[in-house]
C-alpha cells in the first residue's frame, strides 16, 4: 500500500503542475510500472506461458469433426465376375447419386517419448521468459538511474554557475561604483562584464542541458514528456559498497542464468530429435452418420450410423538421412552454444573487475576533486576578498575564478563518473536489483 500510494502521488506530480522532486527511487518505481520494456517483458512471460500450455495440449485428447457431402455425377463401374448373376461378366454400378457423411474422431496419445521431450522444453522455456524479464527490469534500473545521475551533474552544474553569476553581479556592482570614483579602470570594468557574460551563457547552455536531461530521463521511465518532473539536487555518492569488498559469483549474473537455461533447452531439443526414431503409439474412437440416395432432399430421411474403435502404431523406418542431419546440427550447436557461454563466462567475470577498477579509479577521482574544489573555493574567496581591499589584481581574481570552475566542472563530472561506475559493477555482479531495492 506505501509503495502503491507513492507510485500514484509520483504519477499526479505533472497533473497538479507540482515541482516535488523525484527521488532515484520513485523514478525507478515510476519506470517499473509505466516503462513500455517492462510491459513488452510482460508480455513475452505471458506469451511463454502460453507456448507451454501448447506443448502440453498435444498430449490431451484431439477431437476433430468433419462432414462430406459427395455429388457422384458418374458412379464408378465394377465388373462381376461370370457366374455370380449370369454366364457372363456383369457390370454394376453400387451406391447412390448423394452421399452425407458425419464423423466425430477423438484421438489420444499414449506413447510419444518425443512429444514428452517437447513437454520437458517448458520449464526453462518459462525460466528464460521470467529472466528476461528480470533483464528487463535491469535494464530499465540502469538506464533510469544513469539518466538521474546526468541530470543531478546538469543540474549541480546550473547551481554552481548560478552562484557564481551571482558573486560576479555583486562584483560588476562595485566596480561600476569604484570606476564612477575613478578608483579602477574601464578595462578592468570590461574584464569583469565579459566574464559575467560568459558565464550567463554557460548557464544558459547548463539549463538547456538540464531539460534535455529530464526529457531523457522521463522517456526511460515511460513518462509523457509534458508532465512535470524534477531530480532531488542532492548528489549521491555513498550508494556503492567500498571498493575491492564486494564479491563475484556466476551464479548471480543474469545472463549466465540465461545462458544455462538455453543451454538445457537445446539439450532437450537433442534428445527430441533422437527420440523421434522411437514408434510412437495413439487411441482412438470414431462414430458418424451416413445418408445416401439419388435425390438430395429425401436422402437425408434415412441416417446409417456407425462407430469403430482403435490403436494406431507408427514407427519411422527411413526417412532419406534427414532426421540423421538434424541431430547432428544440433549436436554441433549444442557444442557451439557451450564455448560460446565459457567465452561469455569469461566476459562477465572481466566486466566485473573492470568495473570494480573503475569504482575504484572514479571514487578516489571524486574524493580528490571535492578536496580540491573546496580549496579552490577558499582560493577564490580570499581572492575576492584581497581584490576589494586593493590588496590583490584583476588578473589574480579572474585566474582564481577560472580555477574554480575548473575545479567545479572536475568535480560534477568525477561524481557522474562514480555514480554509472556504481551501476555497472552492481550489474556486472548481478546485484543491481537488489541495490535498487536498497534506495
Amino acid at each position: 500500500m506505501k509503495q502503491l500510494l507513492t507510485l500514484l502521488a509520483a504519477s499526479l506530480i505533472g497533473t497538479a503542475g507540482a515541482q516535488q522532486p523525484f527521488t532515484l527511487r520513485q523514478a525507478i518505481d515510476y519506470g517499473r510500472a509505466h516503462s513500455p520494456a517492462m510491459a513488452i517483458a510482460d508480455n513475452d512471460q505471458r506469451r511463454a506461458d502460453a507456448q507451454a500450455q501448447e506443448a502440453v495440449a498435444g498430449y490431451l485428447p484431439q477431437i476433430n469433426g468433419s462432414g462430406q457431402l459427395d455429388d457422384n455425377l458418374k458412379r464408378q463401374t465394377t465388373i462381376l465376375p461370370a457366374g455370380i448373376f449370369s454366364d457372363q461378366p456383369t457390370p454394376v454400378q453400387f451406391g447412390t447419386q448423394f452421399v452425407t457423411t458425419l464423423n466425430v474422431q477423438a484421438e489420444q496419445t499414449l506413447v510419444d517419448v518425443a512429444q514428452l521431450n517437447g513437454i520437458q522444453a517448458n520449464k526453462p522455456n518459462l525460466a528464460m521468459a521470467s529472466i528476461k524479464k528480470q533483464q528487463a527490469e535491469e535494464q530499465v534500473i540502469y538506464d533510469i538511474a544513469k539518466a538521474y545521475a546526468q541530470a543531478q551533474s546538469y543540474r549541480e552544474q546550473v547551481k554552481l554557475l548560478e552562484a557564481n553569476g551571482r558573486q560576479y553581479d555583486e562584483l560588476v556592482r562595485i566596480l561600476k561604483v569604484r570606476l564612477e570614483n575613478g578608483v579602477v579602470q574601464q578595462l578592468d570594468a570590461d574584464r569583469v562584464e565579459v566574464t559575467q557574460r560568459n558565464i550567463a551563457s554557460q548557464l544558459r547552455v547548463a539549463q538547456a542541458n538540464y531539460e534535455v536531461s529530464l526529457d531523457q530521463l522521463k522517456r526511460t521511465m515511460g513518462m509523457p514528456l509534458g508532465e512535470a518532473l524534477e531530480v532531488l539536487d542532492a548528489v549521491r555518492t555513498d550508494a556503492a559498497e567500498a571498493p575491492g569488498t564486494t564479491d563475484f559469483s556466476l551464479d548471480r549474473v543474469l545472463a549466465h542464468q540465461y545462458n544455462q537455461q538455453s543451454e538445457l533447452l537445446y539439450g532437450i531439443d537433442l534428445k527430441r530429435k533422437r527420440n523421434m526414431w522411437l514408434p510412437t503409439l495413439s487411441a482412438y474412437g470414431r462414430y458418424g452418420a451416413m445418408a445416401q440416395g439419388n435425390d438430395l432432399g429425401q436422402s437425408y430421411d434415412n441416417w446409417y450410423d456407425y462407430a469403430a474403435i482403435g490403436l494406431k502404431l507408427n514407427v519411422p523406418l527411413f526417412s532419406g538421412l534427414r532426421r540423421v542431419s538434424q541431430i547432428r546440427q544440433s549436436e554441433i550447436a549444442l557444442m557451439n552454444l557451450r564455448e560460446q557461454q565459457r567465452d561469455a563466462d569469461l566476459g562477465f567475470e572481466l566486466n566485473y573487475k573492470s568495473a570494480n577498477t573503475r569504482l575504484l579509479a572514479t571514487s578516489n577521482n571524486a574524493q580528490n576533486d571535492a578536496e580540491n574544489l573546496e580549496l579552490a573555493e577558499r582560493v577564490f574567496a580570499n581572492t575576492n576578498l584581497q581584490y576589494q581591499q586593493g590588496l590583490a589584481s584583476l588578473s589574480d581574481l579572474l585566474n582564481a575564478d577560472y580555477q574554480l570552475q575548473v575545479a567545479r566542472n572536475n568535480w560534477t563530472t568525477s561524481v557522474l563518473n562514480r555514480s554509472i561506475a556504481v551501476l555497472d559493477l552492481e550489474r556486472s555482479k548481478g546485484g543491481l536489483l537488489n541495490y535498487a531495492n536498497t534506495l
